[in-house]
């Protein structure tokens, strides 16, 4: 059997705080764990992904 690696997906409609969610998510992450967070963000500018950028993440 294969390793499972615990996933979580966060989606909703514009404004609900996705990204609020995701940066107070990583705020409280466990120094011993090791998290990716991937953003699948299409446009012309990637708002979501600066944000990340500039909360640390």
């Amino acid at each position: 059997m294969k390793n499972q690696v615990p996933t979580n997906i966060i989606t909703g409609f514009l404004g609900v705080g996705k990204t609020t969610a995701i940066l107070n998510l990583l705020k409280e992450k466990p120094q011993h764990e090791n998290w990716a967070v991937l953003v699948n963000e299409f446009g012309e500018v990637g708002i979501d992904g600066a944000m990340m950028a500039e909360g640390g993440a």
